[in-house]
């Protein structure tokens, strides 16, 4: 039986609460300088819970665990590794990650701020994997190196078909002048590059994607 079971259940053996209170007061003691005063409080409740009930609630225990392995050795290590093998190349692909997630809500949103804002913050190795390593965010990166189809001054056509959106829907088969190339940086699908183009014999310009034009024919 663990140490976390519900109180009603019957009272734990000696040795179990005795094993626990000593490895509370290992990780008190191992965290002196690290923890911050909420998780030494913690750990100092915990303590008086076991002392009374002789174990811990599955919340409390879950709560111990993440503090336990905070003050473990091999994770400071570990931890101390990855910031120091932390580099510019990470910081970019970081700030890419955070910049796609501002433009995606609502996931991660408060890392991104954290990453956009400070920029010697380094965020975890956990965090940072999830929040750069997942295949939208590696999509985004591959549409981000992809040169525009079109170029400032050149000319395109408004795609036909019912899968053209925005303003372009209202154009579809005319011709376009590209008056601004956006980036392609925000975005894991295909084509979602940003043009801003000027419809041809129309004085009132409109933003679209790459995916919605087509080169023009040559005459």
């Amino acid at each position: 039986m663990g140490y976390y079971v519900r109180r009603f259940t019957a009272k734990p053996q000696a040795s179990e609460t005795k094993a626990l209170t000593e490895r509370i007061e290992k990780v008190a003691a191992r965290g002196v300088s690290t923890l911050s005063d909420w998780e030494r409080n913690f750990l100092s409740s915990l303590l008086g819970n076991v002392k009374k009930w002789g174990r811990l609630t599955a919340k409390q225990h879950d709560i111990f665990q993440r503090i336990e392995t905070k003050t473990d050795p091999a994770h400071i290590a570990a931890v101390d590794n990855w910031r120091s093998n932390w580099n510019e190349d990470m910081r970019t692909k970081a700030v890419f990650a955070a910049n796609y997630y501002k433009a995606n809500p609502p996931y991660f949103s408060d890392a991104a701020t954290r990453i956009l804002n400070d920029s010697e913050y380094i965020p975890s190795e956990k965090l940072y994997r999830k929040m750069v390593e997942n295949k939208y965010v590696q999509r985004a990166m591959v549409n981000s190196k992809v040169a525009p189809l079109f170029s400032l001054g050149s000319m395109a056509c408004v795609r036909q078909g019912q899968n053209v959106k925005g303003h372009a829907a209202r154009h579809l088969g005319k011709m376009v002048v590209v008056i601004e190339v956006g980036d392609n940086s925000t975005s894991a699908t295909k084509g979602t590059r940003k043009y801003t183009v000027l419809p041809v014999g129309s004085a009132k310009p409109f933003e679209t994607e790459e995916r919605y034009l087509k080169r023009a024919k040559k005459s």
